[in-house]
């Protein structure tokens, strides 16, 4: 008799439950679902309706395909098939969003966050002037003295439309992506961006008032001024991939750690230097650093979707090229840029560094 042990088959529940956590994380977020579902040959990827009469609409102006996941609000059972009933909110401050079964996600305003309690999957919403000053506020507070906001490093907590807070286009962010359809049928990117058309417009519409857009205005422009100057705070794409890899590292139980350009330095003298090209660019790895409970430091980059433990010679080394564009100035041996090279070459890291590193010796 066979007694290989068979992997558990998901169940459709668990297959439909999966699939509607990656489409609000896309819609909250403006990035695409992962892992990545094919795109939708008409309509949107995720459409969320506020007012249920509005399906006809959405669907008759091809807003609404085949393949695009529309959340209704209702119960099951009397949502039309192809559609996804939701009870609750995904747009109003401290409102509930559940799937009529088992799965539930919070809103909450940013400048209530940090006197809520997470409690399960939530997303922390810009939804006014005070909110985003709030934002502003902890990105230079953490510049400053590199303490993160506790919130919002939580891994269970997602800030929408970083985009507009000051983080990095994502390309297939757009009308292709996300739609919401107000109550009403005004349609935006956002519950809190500016306005593309209605559920009458088609997606080229749509698509094309959205290239017209400032930036940022596709997140917050139902809520701030359309002649507000934008913040002159170059660090802002830099803090919030700061506020990810935290989140990221958070996540797998790394606590206790400091960011580098945040506060402070990894490499003595470095900080008294002022250099902070990194800082800059938010493209650039991030590294993190932290003394373990065996007094120990411990030492990390994270680029992108992936994070890479360091031995502390080879962060301190990494941490001044990028920091410096490419120089060390003699605050790391030379040795340790050599180590740091051969650490890059040999395990093939393919870290996205566009500076100078020295051949290994």
């Amino acid at each position: 008799m066979d007694t290989t042990e068979l992997a558990p088959v998901a169940s459709d529940a668990d297959t439909a439950r999966r699939r509607l956590k990656r489409h609000l994380v896309s819609w909250a977020t403006g990035t695409p679902v992962t892992p990545p579902s094919p795109a939708p040959a008409t309509g949107t990827r995720t459409l969320v309706l506020a007012d249920a009469a509005h399906l006809p609409a959405v669907t008759a102006s091809g807003l609404a395909g085949p393949d695009t996941l529309v959340l209704v609000p209702g119960h099951a059972g009397e949502v039309p098939p192809g559609t996804t009933a939701y009870d609750g909110s995904l747009t109003e401050p401290g409102g509930e969003f559940s799937n009529g079964q088992d799965f539930f996600l919070q809103t909450h305003s940013y400048a209530a966050s940090p006197f809520m309690t997470v409690f399960g999957p939530t997303v922390v919403r810009v939804f006014d002037e005070t909110d985003h000053e709030a934002f502003l506020a902890d990105a230079d507070r953490a510049l400053a003295t590199g303490a993160f906001p506790e919130f919002l490093v939580t891994s269970s907590v997602l800030l929408a439309d970083p985009d507009a807070l000051g983080g990095g286009t994502h390309p297939e962010d757009g009308p292709a992506l996300r739609l919401y359809a107000d109550p009403d049928g005004r349609v935006s990117l956002s519950p809190t961006g500016a306005v593309l058309g209605t559920v009458d417009d088609g997606l080229d519409t749509l698509a094309a008032r959205h290239a017209a857009l400032a930036h940022g205005a596709a997140g917050t422009g139902r809520i701030l001024p359309a002649d507000a100057p934008a913040p002159a705070r170059a660090h802002l794409p830099r803090y919030l991939a700061a506020v990810t890899a935290l989140r990221s590292l958070l996540a797998h139980g790394v606590t206790g750690l400091s960011v580098s350009g945040f506060g402070s330095r990894l490499t003595p003298g470095l900080a008294a230097t002022g250099a902070g090209a990194d800082l800059a660019d938010a493209s650039l790895p991030i590294v993190l650093h932290r003394r373990a409970g065996t007094g120990e430091e411990e030492a990390y980059a994270v680029a992108g979707h992936r994070v890479f433990a360091l031995d502390v010679r080879a962060a301190r080394a990494l941490e001044c090229l990028l920091a410096t564009g490419g120089r060390t100035g003699g605050l790391v041996p030379d040795e340790d840029v050599d180590q740091l090279a051969g650490l890059l070459a040999r395990h093939a890291l393919g870290l996205p560094l566009p500076l100078p590193v020295p051949a290994a010796a």
